[in-house]
């Protein structure tokens, strides 16, 4: 299978290295990566908060909402093995380049209200980041080697910070034009901003990258490490696009009303870059992965349930428990995929798989929040879920957090 490769040049090794050129300073690289991280999120946390109003202005069923919150994600494990060949096709900054700008215009598209528009820019935009999300980590791996937790924990923390941003913001823009199609697509605009960043970037890059025939992927397949891998981060992905997708209904389920429900998701969300930024640094020094993985799983699990059930003056701290354990549980899978491979082109393989795989499954899980919460009781199914899926995190958490490596033989010497 083809897939990205560095070139053995001076300019690769001074990447390697954290070096670069005068004409391209580090500051650049690192602005560039941290627009490219905020674009991650808002096309889900936007659309989350404003799914009363989509539902009432185009008359969707429960069913058909429920299919809007699950295509991103489905979108996402069906589009990220293709990242590496268009990787391998346009180089890594010009792919990524080319993905911000095709999100820029599946969130335009969702400034139309009408159905066909709002799920087609849906469609763009989850295919779009599904990618993106699947090199980001290699250009970390590359250009940062010697910084692999802080950079990891900076990168989640960023992302976190344009979910909650999108999260809060969405329904004040909404009430500020009284148009959820405008507020949607108002994101559009930090993702053209992005695209003309890496834009301009890849302009002043040497290809970095080109095709090379690497280990067969079925090799990974049968990996038992990289299947703990894959499973930690698509069962992470399954809590945090519960969270993401429906979250700020099952409040105003609770009888909060949209600016309130959007608060509350904004304060969960920008919480986890605390942790995002913390753990992965703590895990790759003294403190024991293991013992992390316990400690932010309790943490979502508890904050979710909490949010449910206990009384609604006490949600923010709530929200507070839930944002700090998914920070770090999101921190911990990504740096599962760098540290577990032996050299670049397997953090490629493995991202790839992870991130494929682990959201097709994670995709599951807003579709079935959205069939349970049709019952009589809209919080008992999401809660035990969540219960489940969080055992299940712990179970193959602990295995990816094995000192070892996917591919052992490959490990450069």
């Amino acid at each position: 299978m083809p897939l990205v490769r560095d070139r053995e040049t001076k300019e690769a090794q001074a990447l390697r290295g954290g070096t670069r050129s005068e004409s391209l300073p580090v500051a650049f690289v690192v602005a560039c990566v941290v627009v490219a991280a905020l674009n991650l999120r808002p096309a889900l946390t936007s659309t989350a908060t404003m799914m009363t109003e989509i539902q009432a202005g185009l008359d969707l069923s429960r069913a058909w909402i429920g299919v809007l919150t699950t295509m991103p994600v489905l979108c996402f494990g069906a589009f990220g093995p293709l990242a590496p060949f268009l990787s391998a096709t346009l180089g890594l900054e010009r792919a990524i380049a080319a993905l911000l700008l095709g999100l820029a215009a599946g969130l335009a598209l969702r400034a139309l209200p009408v159905s066909f528009a709002l799920f087609g820019g849906t469609l763009i935009a989850g295919a779009a980041i599904g990618m993106a999300g699947v090199l980001l980590p290699v250009v970390i791996r590359r250009r940062f080697p010697a910084q692999l937790g802080p950079m990891t924990g900076f990168y989640t923390m960023v992302l976190s910070v344009g979910g909650a941003s999108a999260a809060g913001l969405t329904p004040v823009l909404e009430e500020a034009w009284h148009s959820w199609p405008l507020a949607l697509a108002s994101w559009s605009i930090l993702a053209f901003a992005g695209g003309v960043m890496w834009t301009a970037l890849a302009s002043v890059e040497p290809v970095s990258f080109s095709t090379a025939r690497l280990p067969r992927f079925s090799l990974l397949m049968r990996d038992r490490l990289a299947w703990s891998v894959t499973a930690f981060m698509g069962l992470q992905a399954g809590l945090a696009f519960i969270v993401l997708g429906w979250l700020p209904t099952l409040l105003r389920d609770r009888g909060l009303d949209v600016l309130d429900a959007g608060v509350v998701t904004s304060v969960s969300i920008l919480s986890q870059t605390a942790t995002a930024l913390l753990v992965p640094s703590l895990a790759t020094r003294r403190v024991s992965p293991r013992l992390l993985i316990l400690l932010v799983l309790v943490a979502t699990c508890a904050g979710f349930l909490g949010l449910l059930y206990a009384p609604l003056t006490t949600r923010i701290p709530w929200a507070l428990v839930l944002g700090l354990g998914q920070g770090g549980l999101f921190g911990l899978a990504l740096l599962f995929v760098s540290l577990r491979s032996p050299t670049a082109e397997v953090t490629a393989m493995l991202s790839g798989m992870s991130q494929s795989i682990g959201y097709l499954g994670a995709s599951l899980c807003p579709f079935a929040v959205g069939v349970l919460r049709s019952s009589d009781d809209p919080f008992r199914g999401p809660a035990v879920m969540v219960v489940v899926i969080t055992a299940g995190c712990i179970w193959s958490g602990l295995r990816a957090a094995a000192p070892a490596y996917v591919l052992p033989h490959l490990k450069q010497r």
